[in-house]
């Protein structure tokens, strides 16, 4: 029985990369046999249409026409058999293509019908990698190859085949394959020649496209089958069924199949070199493809796809050929027999382990069950593979963390010992039942263990406990309360860390309501209109009363009835023996007993005036009689005041015996606060008194008493702290500032006003209060009696005013003439005023007279200011005002305009921006007032812009001349070495892309100054310099290191490459190359005699010897070398020409007379070589280049290939030989999927070995 051997490209493609390892499966990949899935098989194959299975049918045959049978019987109703039913055409007789005698046997449809499927049911997944199909009659018009990987639920097609695709299946490509993947359909075997031995070959993997990862899911897709399905559409035809349509025409058009070859493995990706049955398939038979990988590696299932139980430390990996990539057995220290792989945790061990061990035993957990479970710990003194290894955990569940874990192992740097309980937060102790310090109340449904003692540090004493560690009332220092030790006694305040925790409130005992404050502040509670923590301070507008604060002026007072009191003005009431006074009280706000104080001051000494004490209660009004008596008769009283003062030792902060009482009284003794009342004038009050009489004021007047200054008298509306004097404005006085003092007037913002009255003019100093008019004697006038009468001057002697007659009045105290008369002035009218002349004095007989300039004095046309006579030349002679000139002041001065000359007409300055001589005549027009002589380079009507060639301000008399550069300037703005530029920037008009003020520059990103079309763009390569810009002057790019050229886009001495890409620096060996530059296209350094390479750092051809130290080879290389260029050139023909045959795929021309003719060729080399006749040689060497000339003859390559090959062997030297062999083996990889049989080349591999081992 013969079988059809082929070697699919696709099967080679896939067989390169996944070589078998030598050593079997121990130290690499290794895979099992590939074969025909059909064998075995033949239950699994099916199809739809088979002739003579419901009984016999004729069919007819087209070929052989020579022959008289052509037509015959089909009877598939028994399976074949070569004696008995050798009729019998069933699927399975394309297993094979013949039976055990050799007989042809083949697969045929029923006649007549085209739409027919063959499908092949896999037991199990198979990797599919070419189909070959060899037909008994015509090939079909169309098929579809499918396949399925899920067991026939779904399909998807591997290729179309159709004589025209476009027409049968369109919308499919018919282009050819750009990617492996691609669903393409072909036309090259659906011809219908040949009508017999026709073949179609398709190919999974096509060699054409290489295949970098065989283990990618496309790849596995691809070759990944549990079905396969042919579907035959159309039949091949003559064309006669077109036309006739009777059944004996239909039945010579049929499918039938001689062979079918389902190529293909049992995939275990490397991990097995055997394959068994499938459980459940019992069939046997030789040469069968099993399903199931027999795998090793530790790896397990139908196709090894993963690691066996408890062999998951590591990922399952396809093996290779270097690396089997076995599954490493999971690392559980005894604990476990379970695993599973876990790839977070294997990248995390930084692709070390990822075995996940499950079910630990032992009250063990972890990855490797390398830890106890919670409640455990582990024994330090055990081996981690100890059953007994975790022992309980011995801590208080009430006080412990999770109910009692411990430390499970010990480490040190993790502050872990094994066996150690973990307290809650609040809770310590080997066991963790007792509250740290500061803690109390031990309770297990508290999460911290403990509740705080919250005491507050600032209260509670330092040494022992802060608290009690079951009732938590925390121990508080002398002057703090509260469970928490966190509040001040009353009376006391500022909780903080001193010995006794609070500070006494220290309350005034005047100016707050009693001797609490707040806790946090120390802030006691103030009496109205004190402030401060202590309430001892007023607020401001407001003061505290003295102790003579009420009293009472005996001008208020009323007399005795009775007697005779004369009134002696204010201040005093003079009160004369026997008497009386009576004061009003009616103002006092709190009741108690006052002491009565008399001011007075006695006229004769030796009288007295005796006080008593009486009580008064507040709100109430008395009436106070003072009786005087004095030992001399007909003597009188001045009488001052009556005073009040409150007796202090009935109030509050007095009484009692306490400390505090007790001191206050000491203090108003000590400093003898109430002898200052008594002394007038009375002294500066000490600091002492001033707070013990606030604090009696705030007592008395519940608070402070409002400044009330007067607005208008005073200079604040804050007054002293004790006392509440305002600060009173000049001249006025009272304690709230509103009334003025002796000898002023006039009560206002501005305070009171001296009244100045004259002492020889008045007969007193005092003056009205209100208008402020002195009592003025006779002959005196005015507010302060210090003038004279009217027409007289000099006050007090008073002398009548001299004024020559022409005025009544004159100046009081210059004696100065004023309202005079008749056009008179002067100190006493003795010349005539402005615009006039004459002589005004009495007696002169003359009079003055009005000006003519030209008009009268007053009118519109009067152009002087005065003049003067000319009697000498009887004339009158004008005084001009500013721009007139002329006896008359009729015409314009220089720098002036106009017509003077008419009434109405003025001389007004002529309009030129101060840029004339005010002094030339001809600098202005007189009559227009135009500029004519502009100064300073300006010009114009107005003189108010720049002359050409100058710029700047005409106005401020700035003009300067332009400074234009004239390579950068545009020509026509320059005439004769002077250009012209904006009159009021100075910018100059530049030429194109030039740029600056004065055109001094190029532009940015420009080049090439001076030019007369301007500046030139620089152009710089964008990737290969360091900006845009260059050199203004020569156009240089700034480059990048390593370009170089104007404009960056070559590259720079001792660089090459494609500037547009990169340039790579030479490198040039410094002992082998000139000048170390090299060629900038290819980076070829120009090299020494003797030197070569890229670099010039190796020994050039025909030199010998270890670089640089090159010296030449003998003279007889020459003659060698130019035969090994030949040879050389040669090779690189065969390999270009083998390169075109790979990438066509076409291989024309191959059959059995040809592989016949190579085997004669070989069979001659071989008898050559043994013989060593060299002459033959060379004759079938030149046989073979005569082969060349034909491009069909793909063997002519090989052969010639072959025969240079072994001619090198005898001629060259073995050294040559070696090389040449390795470019042989190279050649061999290239060229091998023409060869069907690689045994040929053995013997020749045996020879390059020898070479190489003999070197």
């Amino acid at each position: 029985m013969r079988r059809l051997s082929l070697i699919s490209p696709a099967l080679n493609a896939v067989g390169q990369e996944l070589p078998s390892s030598p050593h079997g499966c121990t130290e690499g990949s290794c895979y099992p046999a590939t074969g025909n899935l059909l064998i075995g098989r033949a239950v699994n194959l099916t199809a739809t249409s088979t002739c003579g299975l419901n009984g016999p049918e004729q069919y007819c045959i087209v070929s052989h026409l020579q022959e008289l049978d052509k037509c015959f019987e089909c009877d598939s109703r028994r399976p074949y058999h070569s004696l008995r039913h050798r009729n019998s055409h069933r699927i399975e007789n394309v297993i094979y293509l013949s039976d055990r005698s050799g007989e042809l046997t083949w697969w045929q449809s029923s006649s007549g019908k085209e739409d027919v499927s063959l499908r092949l049911n896999l037991e199990a997944e198979f990797h599919f990698t070419h189909l070959i199909m060899k037909f008994k009659t015509f090939r079909p018009a169309a098929m579809i190859i499918e396949r399925s990987a899920d067991f026939g639920r779904t399909w998807r097609p591997y290729r179309y085949f159709a004589s025209n695709c476009t027409r049968t299946f369109p919308g499919v490509p018919a282009k050819g394959l750009h990617h492996i993947n691609d669903v393409i359909c072909e036309e090259r075997y659906s011809d219908i020649e040949p009508s017999t031995n026709g073949e179609v070959i398709f190919k999974v993997l096509d060699p054409s496209i290489p295949v970098r990862d065989p283990y990618s899911l496309e790849i596995q897709e691809l070759l990944r089958i549990t079905n396969l399905r042919i579907n035959f559409t159309k039949l091949n035809t003559l064309g006669d069924d077109l036309l006739d349509r009777r059944t004996d025409v239909l039945q010579k058009y049929y499918y039938a199949i001689y062979e079918l070859v389902v190529r293909g493995s049992c995939f275990c990706y490397g991990h097995a070199s055997e394959c068994a049955p499938v459980p459940g398939v019992s069939t046997r038979e030789s040469g069968m493809i099993h399903g199931r990988c027999v795998c090793k590696h530790n790896t397990e299932g139908l196709n090894c796809e993963r690691c066996k139980d408890f062999h998951k430390d590591l990922p399952w990996r396809p093996a290779e050929a270097e690396n089997p990539h076995t599954c490493k057995e999971c690392n559980c220290n005894g604990h476990s027999n379970q695993c599973h792989f876990d790839m977070a945790v294997y990248l995390a061990t930084g692709n070390v382990s990822g075995g996940v061990c499950d079910n630990c035993l032992h009250n063990t957990v972890g990855r490797n069950c390398e830890m106890c479970q919670p409640f455990y710990y582990q024994d330090p003194n055990r081996d981690v593979r100890d059953p007994q290894v975790c022992l309980l955990c011995d801590c208080d569940p009430v006080g412990s963390l999770d109910g009692g874990v411990c430390d499970s192992h010990t480490d040190l740097d993790m502050g872990m010992i094994a066996g150690q309980c973990r307290c809650k937060a609040n809770v310590k102790g080997i066991r963790c039942d007792d509250c740290k310090v500061g803690y109390y109340g031990l309770s297990q449904n508290d999460p911290q263990g403990c509740q705080p003692c919250n005491c507050d540090p600032r209260g509670i004493i330092r040494m022992g406990d802060p608290c009690d560690q079951i009732s938590g009332d925390c121990s508080c220092k002398r002057y703090v309360s509260g469970r928490y030790c966190d509040q001040c006694l009353p009376e006391y305040w500022g909780l903080s860390n001193d010995q006794f925790g609070c500070r006494p409130c220290e309350c005034d005992f005047g100016g707050a309501l009693n001797n609490r404050c707040m806790m946090e502040s120390g802030q006691c509670d103030c009496r109205r209109h004190l402030i401060g923590r202590q309430c001892s301070e007023v607020q401001p507008g407001y003061f505290c009363a003295p102790l003579d604060y009420y009293k009472y002026e005996a001008e208020d007072a009323k007399h005795s009835p009775g007697l005779v009191v004369t009134w002696t003005g204010p201040g005093f009431a003079r009160v004369k023996d026997g008497a009386g006074l009576v004061f009003t009280i009616d103002n006092i706000p709190h009741a108690m007993e006052y002491h009565i104080m008399l001011r007075y001051e006695p006229e004769v000494c030796d009288s007295a005036v005796h006080g008593r004490q009486c009580p008064v209660h507040g709100g109430s009004a008395f009436a106070a009689s003072l009786i005087l008596k004095v030992k001399t008769l007909n003597n009188c009283f001045r009488v001052s005041t009556l005073i009040l003062i409150p007796k202090y030792t009935e109030l509050p902060g007095f009484q009692g015996s306490g400390l505090q009482a007790e001191q206050n009284r000491e203090d108003m003794v000590r400093y003898m606060c109430l002898d200052f009342f008594m002394i007038t004038p009375m002294p500066l009050l000490a600091e002492m008194c001033s707070k013990l009489i606030c604090s009696i004021s705030s007592i008395i007047h519940d608070g402070a008493l409002a400044c009330q200054c007067d607005p208008q008298g005073s200079l604040s509306s804050e007054c002293n702290r004790v006392g509440g004097q305002c600060r009173c404005k000049p001249n006025v006085m009272g304690r709230r500032c509103d009334q003025c003092a002796p000898g002023t007037y006039g009560f206002g913002v501005s305070g009171c006003t001296a009244c100045n009255c004259h002492p020889d003019g008045s007969s007193s100093h005092q003056c009205d209060p209100l208008t402020g008019q002195c009592s003025c004697r006779q002959g005196a006038i005015g507010r302060q009696c210090s003038d004279c009468q009217p027409g007289q001057w000099g006050f007090p002697s008073c002398k009548r005013c001299q004024c020559n007659g022409h005025a009544d009045l004159c100046a009081p105290q210059t004696g100065e003439c004023r309202a005079g008369r008749d056009n008179a002035a002067g100190h006493q009218c003795e010349r005539c005023k402005n615009g006039f002349y004459g002589n005004p004095v009495l007696g002169s007989g003359e009079h003055c007279q009005p000006c003519q300039c030209p008009g009268n004095p007053g009118s519109n046309h009067f152009n002087g200011h005065s003049c003067h006579s000319d009697y000498s030349a009887n004339l009158i002679i004008c005084n001009c005002n500013q721009g007139y000139t002329g006896s008359r002041c009729d015409q314009c001065a220089p720098g002036y305009y106009g017509n003077p000359e008419q009434p109405g007409g003025q001389c007004l300055p002529c309009q030129c921006n101060n840029n004339i001589d005010p002094n030339d005549p001809e600098s202005c027009d007189r009559r227009t007032g135009q500029c004519l002589r502009c100064l300073y380079h300006t010009h114009g009507q107005f003189c108010s812009e720049c002359e050409p060639g100058y710029h700047g301000d005409a106005i401020a008399q700035e003009c300067r001349r332009c400074t234009c550069v004239t390579a950068g300037t545009l020509q026509s703005a320059c005439h004769d070495g002077l250009c012209h530029c904006d009159p009021e920037s100075g910018a100059c008009p530049c030429r194109e892309n030039v740029r600056g003020r004065v055109c001094d520059q190029c532009a940015p990103n420009h080049w090439n100054f001076g030019e007369e079309r301007g500046c030139e763009p620089c152009d710089c390569d964008p990737q290969n310099s360091l900006g845009t810009h260059c050199n203004m002057f020569t156009g240089q790019c700034h480059c990048r290191p390593g370009f170089g050229g104007k404009t960056c886009t070559e590259c720079e001495q001792f660089y090459w490459g494609d500037p547009q890409v990169a340039c790579r620096e030479c490198n040039c060996h410094v002992h082998g190359s000139n000048l170390r530059v090299c060629d900038r296209t290819t980076g070829q350094c120009d090299c020494q005699e003797g030197k070569a390479g890229q670099r010039c750092d190796e020994c050039a051809r025909g030199f010998t010897g270890a670089f640089p130290n090159c010296v030449r080879c003998h003279q007889c290389f020459q003659l060698w070398d130019d035969i090994i260029c030949q040879l050389k050139r040669d090779l690189d023909h065969i390999h270009f020409t083998a390169q075109r045959i790979l990438e066509s795929g076409v291989m024309p021309g191959v059959g059995d007379a040809r592989i016949r003719e190579l085997e004669e060729k070989l069979k001659q080399v071989k008898d050559l070589i043994g013989s060593g006749r060299n002459e033959s040689i060379h004759h079938l060497i030149g046989q073979a280049i005569d082969d060349l000339r034909y491009p069909n003859n793909t063997f002519g390559y090989t052969i010639l290939y072959l025969l240079l090959l072994f001619t090198l062997f005898v001629f060259l030297h073995l050294l040559i030989l070696l090389f040449i062999c390795k470019v042989h083996l190279h050649l061999t990889d290239s060229l091998s999927f023409l060869h069907t049989d690689v045994s040929m080349f053995e013997m020749f591999k045996s020879h390059c070995n020898y070479f190489k081992n003999n070197e």
